[in-house]
């Protein structure tokens, strides 16, 4: 199943029998079987015809919207999934604070573990202190991340372990780019512009996924509710974020693959000052995301896409039966 990614300014697509196509000045650029397509993203100005829009939601695929430099603007998705009774348990799980806590704690514990194998990685080429001591100190911090009573003590252990982690980024970029922190709205420099994209990109294909299984993605079990917030998608997104993004991240920074060159500064609109990728860098990102998301790896032999399709039937069958919800762990 392929992802389209459609960024020629101008281009249409259209649907030919079983077929989509994309199209700018009457020729060709792209032409691929429905049954092949998984999700349809289009950047800036891209057309879709009515009569392919209504095929993309016939056959459940969703289409995702996007500015040209790579913010999300929404998605189209299919009728929501008629299984009420699903739904049902999430809500139920939700209002349960124990049951809720519980949940998040795995989520939390999966993710610095995960965060602390891209340090461990890291330092096995490039021994340090630093590293050394972040990746002990987020460890412990995950073990006792485990006992905490609430879900405030639970995102306290889960800052305490971003502060050692980022200061631990810091020392892993090896690149041209400065980066003193995490910041995100904007994204004052390419590697915090890298890492929001990144997310945004995992994000809109985990809450695809949640609502094709039939979950409501912004009712979540860590991210609480907030207006407009994909919260269970957040949730599904923690364990990932390091070992998917953050290691694409510090790859192309390091390995010189993007470089100043191919980033632009906002200056205008109330995104003014944010730091977005360039059209050409953008196709290149887009084509080494999706070699770092199909890539085989232990425990996800068939990469991490599909390690996400596993983690929502995972989670939906927690909810169901009322059993324990262990998200992917590297190397476990």
């Amino acid at each position: 199943m392929a992802i389209i990614y459609v960024k020629e300014q101008g281009a249409v697509i259209r649907k030919r029998g079983g077929r989509i196509l994309v199209e700018k000045d009457h020729k060709t650029l792209l032409e691929i079987p429905l049954r092949q397509t998984e999700t349809v993203a289009v950047f800036g100005n891209v057309q879709v015809t009515t009569q392919a829009l209504s095929e993309l939601l016939e056959r459940g695929i969703p289409l995702a919207l996007f500015t040209r430099n790579g913010r999300l603007k929404g998605h189209l998705a299919p009728e929501a999934s008629k299984n009420i009774e699903l739904r049902l348990h999430q809500y139920r799980m939700a209002f349960d604070d124990a049951g809720s806590l519980e949940i998040a704690k795995r989520v939390v514990f999966a993710k610095l573990w995960n965060s602390s194998r891209v340090i461990a990685g890291y330092r096995s080429n490039y021994p340090s202190e630093t590293l050394r001591r972040a990746e002990g100190s987020i460890l412990e911090i995950a073990e006792k991340s485990k006992m905490a009573s609430t879900l405030a003590e639970l995102l306290g252990s889960e800052g305490a372990a971003a502060a050692a982690y980022f200061e631990a980024f810091r020392e892993m970029n090896r690149s041209e780019f400065p980066f003193e922190g995490r910041r995100k709205h904007p994204a004052p420099d390419p590697l915090n512009a890298l890492l929001s994209f990144g997310y945004v990109l995992v994000t809109n294909e985990i809450r695809a996924l949640a609502e094709g299984a039939g979950l409501e993605p912004h009712l979540g079990f860590l991210h609480r509710v907030d207006y407009g917030r994909p919260s269970l998608a957040l949730d599904l997104l923690e364990p990932f974020r390091a070992i998917l993004v953050d290691r694409l991240t510090l790859r192309l920074a390091n390995e010189r693959i993007l470089k100043a060159e191919d980033f632009a500064r906002r200056a205008t609109g109330d995104r003014a000052g944010s730091v977005v990728l360039m059209p050409a860098a953008l196709d290149r990102y887009l084509a080494r995301y999706e070699e770092a998301i199909e890539e085989p790896r232990k425990g996800a032999p068939d990469g991490i896409r599909r390690m996400l399709e596993t983690e929502v039937a995972k989670l939906a069958r927690a909810l169901r039966e009322n059993c324990e919800f262990e998200p992917y762990r590297e190397g476990v």
